[in-house]
């Protein structure tokens, strides 16, 4: 008579120590870790390059309004599309959102306005959110805020400056 398995209650039978699944564990959450950080780090620089992109789309155009006009739109407002509630800048110095007369006047050199953000953010002041492009008819000045300290501006002429420890904003003064 031949047995195929035998039997042994007091056979050792092997696994998975609680300190083994414990070391997998913490080496999966490390990894997690890093693969977060590192998509962080790709959501905000493509951010970034959409609000440079439109902010030197924006500079161009009013450049252009400003040689066929021989001067600068005279309306101080948001520039782009697809702001939450139309509006890009919350705070200490006033609340500003899109204008149908800057986007009137604008329109006949810019046919189609780019998205320059689709959320509002912190700039680490209390109280104070922005996203995309301000126009400032009274400076002749372009405001736009790029996620993360001491980030590019990109544009010439472009000034840039750490806010609230958290953004750089960039202002390019128009010529």
């Amino acid at each position: 008579m031949t047995a195929l398995h035998t039997l042994n209650p007091f056979s050792k039978q092997r696994g998975f120590t609680i300190v083994e699944l414990l070391i997998v564990i913490v080496v999966i959450g490390i990894l997690a870790a890093i693969v977060i950080v590192a998509y962080n780090g790709v959501q905000q620089r493509a951010r970034n390059a959409q609000v440079v992109s439109g902010a030197n789309a924006y500079y161009k155009a009013i450049l252009q309004y400003a040689t066929l006009n021989g001067s600068y739109p005279a309306t101080t407002g948001c520039l782009g599309a697809n702001y939450p509630s139309n509006q890009c800048w919350q705070g200490d110095s006033g609340t500003f959102t899109t204008d149908a007369t800057l986007d009137a006047a604008l329109a006949t050199v810019l046919t189609n306005k780019p998205t320059l953000a689709t959320s509002l953010f912190s700039i680490g002041i209390t109280n104070n959110i922005r996203a995309g492009l301000l126009y400032d008819s009274s400076t002749k000045k372009l405001i736009y805020y790029l996620q993360g300290p001491g980030q590019p501006c990109n544009i010439t002429g472009a000034g840039n400056y750490t806010e609230g420890g958290v953004v750089t904003q960039c202002a390019v003064t128009l010529p």
